[in-house]
C-alpha cells in the first residue's frame, strides 16, 4: 500500500497559471520479486503493470488529483525523489499482449524488446496521463514509476517517495456544467471524488 497526499500550491487567478503538487510514498516491504520462466516478475502493492508490449513489466502507480476548473495540464515536473538500489541483478519479465479472460492458451511468448531493455525504463519517473470530468470536477492523472529498470546493468531502483507538480494553464475544456444539486447530492459527489484523488482537501476550492 502506498500513502498519498497533495496540495494546491499556487492561488488560481483569471488567466494565470497554477500548480498542483502531489506526493506518493511507497512501502519497500510491498516490493515483490518472484521467479517466472527463468525471469523475474516485479510488483508493488496496488500498482498496475507497465503496458507497452515487450517492455519490462515494472509497476506503475496512477495518481489522480482534482484541479481548478477550466485549467488544462501543460506539464508535469519531478520535484523530489528518494531512491534506493534493489540488491541483485534481474532479468525482468516483459509485458505480454493484453488478452481477454475468456481466451485460453497456449500463447506465444513476446520476448524482451531491445528498444526498452537497452536503457532505463520507464525513462521518466512522472508523466502526464488523462484529464477529464467527474461529476463536473476537473480530474488530472499522473503516471508515477516507483520502480525503474536498467536493462543494460539488469538493476532495479525503487523510488520510495516521489514528489511532483502539475503545471496548468487556463483553457476551455468543454466539460458539461452540472445542474443544481441538493446539499445531500453535493455531499455524495464530494465523497465520491475524495475517494479517488490525492488532494481531497482541495475539492471545495475546485468545485464546479
Amino acid at each position: 500500500m502506498f500513502k498519498t497526499s497533495a496540495a494546491i500550491l499556487a492561488a488560481v487567478a483569471m488567466a494565470a497559471a497554477a500548480t498542483v503538487s502531489g506526493e506518493m510514498v511507497f512501502d519497500r516491504g510491498q516490493l515483490a520479486l518472484n521467479p517466472m520462466d527463468g525471469m523475474t516478475t516485479v510488483s508493488l502493492g496496488r500498482c498496475v503493470s507497465a503496458w507497452e508490449t515487450g517492455a519490462p513489466a515494472v509497476p506503475i502507480a496512477v495518481a489522480q488529483l482534482v484541479v481548478p476548473e477550466d485549467m488544462k495540464v501543460v506539464g508535469v515536473r519531478l520535484e523530489a525523489v528518494e531512491t534506493e538500489t534493489v540488491p541483485g541483478t534481474f532479468d525482468v519479465y516483459p509485458v505480454q499482449p493484453p488478452r481477454a479472460l475468456s481466451e485460453t492458451g497456449p500463447f506465444d511468448f513476446v520476448p524482451s524488446d531491445p528498444k526498452y531493455y537497452g536503457s532505463v525504463y520507464p525513462s521518466a519517473v512522472v508523466t502526464a496521463g488523462h484529464q477529464g470530468s467527474m461529476f463536473g470536477y476537473n480530474i488530472a492523472s499522473v503516471f508515477v514509476a516507483p520502480v525503474q529498470y536498467n536493462g543494460m546493468t539488469k538493476s532495479l531502483v525503487l523510488h520510495s517517495r516521489v514528489r511532483f507538480s502539475i503545471e496548468l494553464e487556463p483553457a476551455d475544456l468543454g466539460y458539461l456544467r452540472p445542474g443544481n444539486r441538493s446539499p445531500e447530492a453535493r455531499r455524495r459527489v464530494e465523497v465520491a471524488v475524495a475517494s479517488i484523488v490525492l488532494n481531497p482537501q482541495d475539492i471545495a476550492a475546485c468545485a464546479p
